[in-house]
């Protein structure tokens, strides 16, 4: 799938498409992963916050780059609790361990946004969804976004 142009006042309605489609999957033992990747200002924070308030987060999401993880409880589908994790400052993806993955992992009823994957690889599951942001050759109200 190519990147295909989004403005950003429709990130609530694609954030709205995504909880449709994650939440026609088959209910699993563990958590949904949703992975966020692109360069810093690339939109992954303003999609979060948009999806988020989809799930029903009445504070302003901020992204987690200093705590590295944020929890909020929700009540949406069969999902009561958002994990939100900025794997930025991690410098080994065995600091990931520091966050005590197992303790959100293995719920079913989680939904897990994880910016930077990529610094946890190997140690994060496999990411139910993988959403790439790009701000190149965009205007500041739109984003280039691919789902895979």
């Amino acid at each position: 799938m190519k990147m295909e142009k989004m403005p950003l006042k429709e990130l609530p309605y694609f954030a709205r498409n995504v909880l449709a489609t994650l939440s026609l999957q088959e209910h699993k033992d563990s958590a949904t992963i949703v992975a966020l990747r692109g360069n810093l200002g690339a939109g992954k924070t303003t999609f979060a916050q948009a999806l988020a308030k989809e799930l029903g987060v009445r504070d302003l999401l901020q992204s987690p780059t200093y705590v590295l993880m944020k929890s909020y409880p929700v009540e949406f589908d069969h999902f009561t609790m958002l994990v939100h994790i900025d794997a930025y400052r991690l410098e080994k993806p065995e600091e990931f361990r520091t966050l005590k993955p197992e303790t959100f992992l293995h719920d079913s009823q989680t939904f897990v946004l994880i910016e930077w994957p990529e610094k946890v690889e190997g140690i994060l599951p496999k990411a139910d969804m993988t959403i790439e942001f790009s701000s190149e050759g965009a205007e500041e109200s739109e984003r280039f976004i691919k789902l895979t």
